[in-house]
């Protein structure tokens, strides 16, 4: 199995799925003419990622909900998509799984459905990015349990630095389980240079942090424009800083695995 990368932060409007979204499409920018395969995997019941990243309409046997009904699949290959993007796919989510989520308690092998699914698709893979909601709750522990390492974004804010020492406390928590989970490290996410305090801790980042620190991404109107066209910076301004940020991004990611 390849890389399986789950992007998370309990808080939320921390540009969580936009860096998600923005960095899977610059995926297969890194390596054109190879028959290499990313995957995209939208567990959050917003549906964020799945809506900027496909122009689809999904029924929910065909998302991620289908995993966590009552029977196990015997088979969830169907549940990967195509995108416009080569090379990248997805397994959508769906609004619908809000219901979902309060019958899955009682069901068998509850905080492994992800994992399982994995186990089938996962080879097909170089990376796979989980885009984990804002929340504790049996999507995130399902990505804990099937991820090797977490990679969190972070705005130069001082509550989500707060948020980020609970967030450890949880994963210290979940390697109980998988111990195998890694901490891949930070994206000090939505910079404003001009304002002082968020150079502080941008500063203050990158002092704890140290080489964890895998990339910088700056607040920027274009990246409102991509989402509010239902794309991706990658398509909707490939010579923009934002891009580049992103495919620099994505290159420190994938160079983390000895992918490039």
């Amino acid at each position: 199995m390849g890389a399986v990368i789950a992007l998370t932060n309990q808080k939320g409007g921390v540009g969580k799925t936009t860096l998600a979204v923005n960095q899977a499409a610059c995926l297969p920018d890194l390596r054109k003419n190879t028959d290499r395969r990313d995957l995209l995997i939208d567990t959050d019941i917003q549906a964020n990622a799945t809506f900027l990243i496909s122009k689809e309409t999904f029924g929910y046997r065909d998302t991620i909900g289908a995993l966590f009904q009552e029977t196990i699949l015997e088979s969830g290959r169907h549940l990967v998509h195509g995108t416009e993007r080569e090379n990248l796919f997805i397994v959508p989510s769906s609004p619908l799984m809000a219901a979902e989520e309060q019958r899955i308690p009682f069901r068998e092998r509850r905080g492994e459905r992800l994992s399982l699914f994995l186990k089938e698709v996962g080879d097909e893979f170089d990376i796979v990015l989980i885009d984990c909601p804002p929340a504790l709750n049996i999507f995130v522990l399902n990505s804990f349990f099937a991820a090797d390492s977490i990679l969190v974004p972070m705005p130069p804010e001082e509550l989500a630095v707060q948020g980020f020492e609970q967030l450890m406390g949880q994963i210290a928590a979940v390697r109980a389980v998988n111990p195998d989970l890694a901490f891949l490290g930070v994206v000090i996410n939505m910079f404003t240079e001009r304002i002082l305090v968020q150079s502080e801790i941008r500063s203050f980042l990158e002092e704890q942090f140290g080489d964890r620190v895998l990339g910088l991404i700056h607040r920027s109107i274009i990246l409102q424009e991509a989402s509010a066209s239902r794309t991706t910076v990658a398509d909707y301004a490939p010579n923009s800083r934002a891009y580049e940020e992103y495919r620099r991004l994505a290159q420190r990611v994938a160079s983390e695995y000895g992918l490039m």
